[in-house]
């Protein structure tokens, strides 16, 4: 989009930059850095300090433990986010003297969340890593102004959701150009869906997952049906406790093998945890059986039903899988190839729940993308926004309902 430049805040730091500052906002900035920077396997208290200059006891000493210097990152990061929203709503409040294009309304959206993500990244990692009610408030009204702005002020909840997933999806960097792109298809697709009900053909995604595939190298695993067995049962774990569950004793105990086995087979932290992300994103993306989800026909009031009681009832563990699976890979070198492979994977499961919904169409890859992006969007809202559930269940249907047919 090139009307009007959009505002950013530089929230980069270097190390001439922290001189002079108190060791209280060293470690902040510290902590922001490693969020956005340092690999998972490389994330620490000691790195944490070093990046900072400062001594281990300064965690205790100015904030009394890590989950205290977490909120207080979080709180500053959360400011300086709401600067942002102020200035983009205040940029681009010149939209609101005339019509808009679908072509255009998409092009601001992209340009807002790429700007969140590359521009921002720490304070979108920030989130990432610590989320709350206030974060989610603070996105909620972002986007609901910014969606009146553009005239998808009737849409402004869908548009809230879609952009929390799909933020969430974009800090997965692979190939810049083509990332860009991807995203744009992307809410290019949603918004032709919701002004004109139209299924855009895929043009980008299919070149992007071609290219991804070609790039990526599976982890060298031993090929016995024990090392099958024990990298599944990583990527369970992973699923299920996150990063901090995928340990080789963890694994060795769940797995039923003796920890040697376990340190044999994958030799180092991160070459389990390669293989437990591998292995989740085979179940999750390649391990669908379309035809047999195909066989269950559901009408789309029925198929909503199913997703609401699902979401709602805490009972989507591919969401918290998915987002297990980006945290642990945003950075770090080793896993740049699987970012790729994870931005335009096929999604069985999402284009079936999605066909059901719009009464039989087979939607294009794409707005199958916005659409489990959609449903991420009220599950992290499900988890961090204090409303009731009856209110949650309303939020979702209004923010689902376009998807109706």
């Amino acid at each position: 989009m090139n009307a009007g430049r959009v505002i950013v805040i530089d929230t980069s730091h270097d190390d001439q930059e922290t001189v002079g500052k108190s060791t209280k906002s060293r470690l902040i900035d510290a902590l922001l850095a490693v969020w956005a920077e340092a690999p998972a396997d490389e994330t620490s208290v000691r790195a944490l300090v070093q990046r900072a200059g400062a001594a281990q006891s300064a965690i205790h000493y100015h904030f009394g433990d890590m989950e205290h210097l977490y909120v207080s990152t979080s709180e500053v990061a959360l400011a300086a986010a709401q600067d942002w929203m102020a200035q983009q709503i205040t940029t681009l409040a010149a939209l609101a003297e005339e019509p808009l294009p679908a072509a255009l309304q998409a092009s601001v959206i992209a340009t807002v969340i790429a700007d969140w993500t590359q521009g921002q990244r720490r304070l979108a990692m920030a989130w990432r890593h610590a989320p709350n009610a206030a974060w989610q408030a603070a996105w909620d009204g972002f986007w609901h102004r910014l969606a009146a702005l553009i005239g998808l002020g009737e849409a402004a909840g869908t548009l809230a959701a879609f952009a929390a997933g799909e933020t969430a999806r974009h800090l997965l960097v692979w190939n810049p150009a083509l990332d860009r792109a991807l995203l744009e298809e992307t809410v290019a697709a949603l918004i032709i869906w919701l002004r004109e009900g139209r299924l855009a053909p895929d043009r980008v995604r299919p070149v992007h997952s071609a290219l991804a595939r070609r790039c990526y190298d599976a982890p060298a695993v031993p090929d016995s049906a024990l090392a099958a067995r024990m990298a599944a049962t990583a990527g369970l774990l992973l699923a299920e406790q996150g990063y901090a569950g995928v340990t080789f004793r963890a694994v060795a105990a769940a797995a039923g093998v003796t920890l040697g086995k376990v340190i044999h087979v994958f030799g180092t932290k991160s070459g389990l945890l390669h293989a437990a992300l591998h292995s989740l994103y085979q179940r999750e993306a390649l391990g669908g059986d379309q035809a047999a989800l195909l066989a269950q026909s559901f009408p789309p009031d029925v198929m909503l039903g199913h997703l609401l009681d699902a979401i709602l009832g805490g009972q989507q563990p591919v969401l918290h899988a998915y987002d297990e699976i980006e945290c642990a890979i945003y950075n770090g070198p080793e896993y740049a190839a699987l970012r790729g492979l994870i931005r335009s994977m096929d999604d069985p499961s999402g284009t079936w729940a999605l066909q059901q919904m719009l009464g039989g169409l087979v939607p294009p890859a794409a707005l199958v993308a916005a659409f489990s992006a959609i449903i991420r969007g009220i599950g992290r809202r499900v988890t961090y926004e204090g409303s009731s559930k009856d209110e949650f269940r309303s939020y979702a249907i209004m923010a689902l309902q376009p998807f109706m047919l």
